[in-house]
C-alpha cells in the first residue's frame, strides 16, 4: 500500500515536471519566455511566494527541533520511564501532557512528531493528544512572546493558558477511547539498526521523521499561501462586530493564517477593536488546527481520527471562547 502511494506521488511529480518543461520549451520556441518574469511581478503571486517562504522558514527550524527531540525520546527514553511520567489515569495523563511543553517547548509543527513518538512508546492517547494540543502554547517561549505582544497583560496571557488547558484536556478525554490512531505507513517506517551508535540512531530517527513531515509541511504552506493571497483579512473584520461571531471569525482566521505559535500573538494584538476572548480564540485555535498543522495531522493519524480531532478542537474552543466572552461582559 505504501509503495503504491509512493508510485502515485512519483508519477504526479514526474508528470508535473514534464508539463512544466514542455511549457518552458514552448514559450522559448515562440519567443515568449519573458512572460515568466512578468508573471512573478504580479502582486498576488508575490504575496503567495512571500507567504509560503515565510511559513517554511518559520516552521522548518521547529520541525528540526521536534525531530531531534523525537530521536532522543526513541533512543534514550524507555517505555517504562515514559509510563512513570504519564499515570494510567486518563485525566491525570491529560493534565501532565498539557504542561509537558514547559520542558519540551516545541512549536505547533514539531509537537506532532514528538506526540507521535510518545504514543508509540505506549503513552495513553489522552496524554499524547494533550501534549500535542497544548505544548505549542503552554511553554515558556509562547508565554513570553504573548506577554510582550500584549504589553505584559496578564489577563490575556492567563486567558490563553486557561483556554488552552481546558480545551486540551477536554478534547483529549473525549478522544482517548481511540487507541489505534497512527497511520500504518508512519508507525513502522523507521527500522532499528542496533549496529549504529546512540548518536547515529538519534539522527537516523530524526532524518526519517524530518523527511516524512517535511512533505506535509510544504503542502500545508502552499495551502495557507493560497488562502492568504486570495482571502482578505478585512472580510473577517467586517463580519466580527458581534462578540459571539467574532470568536468564530477569529478562529477561521487563525486556521487560515497558519502562524507559528511563538509569533501569532503579535498578529492577534494588531486586531485592536476585537474582543479579548476572540483574540485568545485566534491564538488557541491556530496552533491546534491551522492549515499547516492539519496537513501534518493527516500525515500522522488515520483520516477518520483527524476529522474527529479537528471537529472537536474547533467546537470546543468555540464554545469555551463564546462562554468567556459572555463572562467577560458580566
Amino acid at each position: 500500500m505504501k509503495k503504491e502511494k509512493e508510485n502515485v506521488l512519483n508519477r504526479i511529480v514526474l508528470i508535473t515536471g514534464v508539463f512544466f518543461l514542455l511549457l518552458v520549451l514552448n514559450l522559448w520556441n515562440s519567443g515568449n519566455l519573458g512572460v515568466i518574469p512578468q508573471l512573478f511581478k504580479n502582486p498576488r503571486i508575490q504575496v503567495f511566494t512571500i507567504v509560503v517562504t515565510a511559513i517554511l522558514l518559520e516552521a522548518i527550524p521547529f520541525i528540526l527541533i521536534g525531530t531531534l527531540l523525537s530521536g532522543l525520546i526513541e533512543v534514550f527514553v524507555s517505555e517504562e520511564k515514559i509510563k512513570k511520567v504519564f499515570p494510567p489515569n486518563r485525566f491525570l495523563s491529560a493534565v501532565i501532557g498539557s504542561f509537558l511543553g514547559v520542558i519540551f517547548p516545541v512549536c505547533s509543527c514539531g509537537n506532532v512528531i514528538v506526540a507521535k513518538r510518545l504514543l508509540k512508546k505506549g503513552v495513553d492517547t489522552s496524554g499524547g493528544l494533550a501534549y500535542m494540543l497544548a505544548s505549542p502554547i503552554i511553554n515558556p517561549i509562547t508565554i513570553f512572546s504573548t506577554l510582550v505582544a500584549f504589553s505584559y497583560s496578564l489577563h490575556i496571557v492567563m486567558g490563553r493558558i486557561l483556554l488552552t488547558f481546558i480545551s486540551a484536556v477536554a478534547i483529549s478525554l473525549m478522544l482517548s477511547k481511540n487507541k489505534d490512531i497512527l497511520k500504518e505507513d508512519t508507525a513502522e517506517y523507521c527500522t532499528h539498526n542496533h549496529n549504529l551508535s546512540k548518536t547515529e540512531r538519534i539522527f537516523h530517527h530524526a532524518e526519517n521523521d524530518f523527511l516524512l513531515m517535511g512533505r506535509y509541511l510544504v503542502l500545508g504552506a502552499i495551502a495557507a499561501g493560497i488562502f492568504q493571497t486570495f482571502i482578505s483579512r478585512e472580510v473577517f473584520i467586517a463580519l466580527s462586530g458581534n462578540k459571539v461571531l467574532s470568536v468564530f471569525m477569529m478562529q477561521i482566521l487563525g486556521i487560515l493564517l497558519s502562524l507559528c505559535s511563538f509569533a501569532d500573538a503579535f498578529v492577534a494584538s494588531s486586531f485592536v477593536n476585537m474582543p479579548s476572548f476572540s483574540k485568545i480564540a485566534f491564538m488557541v485555535t491556530g496552533p491546534m488546527m491551522n492549515i499547516t498543522v492539519s496537513i501534518l495531522y493527516s500525515g500522522t493519524f488515520k483520516k477518520r481520527f483527524v476529522l474527529k480531532l479537528l471537529i472537536s478542537v474547533f467546537f470546543t474552543v468555540l464554545i469555551l471562547g463564546v462562554a468567556g466572552t459572555f463572562i467577560g461582559r458580566m
